[in-house]
């Protein structure tokens, strides 16, 4: 049993599977490198490919993580 010309086609737009693939395929998580491997094994890290997060300052700030839906807005 086939399925249908129409699904067919929807079925390649979905994302590939390790289970859909030959030997080899790896997904990965699609966060990129942040450096390169070295010749005897080891791991160089870049430290212009690493990522930075700018936190503004949180000192004065009133809310907190969980906020009721009590809170006037």
């Amino acid at each position: 049993m086939q399925p249908t010309p129409v699904l067919q086609k929807a079925l390649r737009r979905l994302a590939l599977t390790t289970k859909q693939t030959g030997k080899g395929f790896y997904k990965g998580t699609r966060t990129g490198s942040m450096g390169w491997h070295t010749t005897r094994g080891g791991y160089q890290i870049d430290y212009r490919k690493v990522r930075t997060y700018i936190v503004p300052d949180l000192t004065d700030f009133e809310l907190t993580p969980f906020v009721t839906k009590k809170v006037e807005k």
